[in-house]
């Protein structure tokens, strides 16, 4: 990601330098391949940036249809409106560093289009050896549980626990959890 990240940095500052010193019409007219050659490795390199950031770790249910989910994901980028954001920062500002969290919002969009299927994994542990204690609400697939109004990023010793699955209107009820690139929450679990 590092990789690309700066890859496409050195692709717009030399665009910026091109637009700022060489009027758009001769870039167009008399640099005209050159100049869509860069274009065009701009739009490559960005799209795998955004790419390698939108889907680094993103979860799927293994258990439901991955094609169902693949296409969830690509009609929130679609519908969202954020590629055209991006596309028109990355052409204002030359700046990766500013396309960065347009791309994580977009990420959050994804992930909260596919919580549906992440939420199918998400039930209730209770401890045999303490079967008083209230049930942990635990998500098999992020590894997190619900604690005080939030996921928190914890694992479960499964042994001696009774794992009750939630009804479809049960996980209704659970609020989606929040990941965030930026915020480091990022283990190994089921990914693309």
């Amino acid at each position: 990601m590092e990789e690309l990240e700066s890859c496409l940095s050195g692709l717009l500052s030399t665009l910026k330098k091109n637009r700022e010193h060489v009027p758009l019409e001769v870039l167009k007219t008399q640099y005209k391949q050159p100049y869509e050659e860069l274009v065009r490795n701009i739009n490559l390199t960005a799209s795998a940036y955004a790419k390698s950031v939108l889907l680094h770790r993103l979860v799927l249910n293994p258990d439901a249809d991955v094609e169902e989910q693949c296409t969830v994901i690509n009609q929130m980028i679609q519908t969202s409106g954020m590629l055209k954001k991006i596309s028109s920062c990355m052409s204002k500002t030359y700046d990766v560093g500013q396309i960065y969290p347009l791309i994580l919002e977009l990420r959050h969009m994804v992930e909260q289009a596919l919580w549906p299927y992440v939420n199918q994994a998400t039930c209730l542990v209770a401890d045999l050896d303490d079967i008083e204690k209230e049930p942990t609400i635990y998500n098999f697939l992020t590894h997190e549980v619900y604690e005080n109004d939030t996921w928190i990023h914890r694992e479960i010793d499964l042994r001696w626990k009774l794992l009750v699955h939630l009804t479809p209107e049960q996980r209704e009820s659970v609020p989606p959890a929040n990941h965030s690139m930026n915020g480091g929450i990022y283990h190994e679990r089921t990914t693309i």
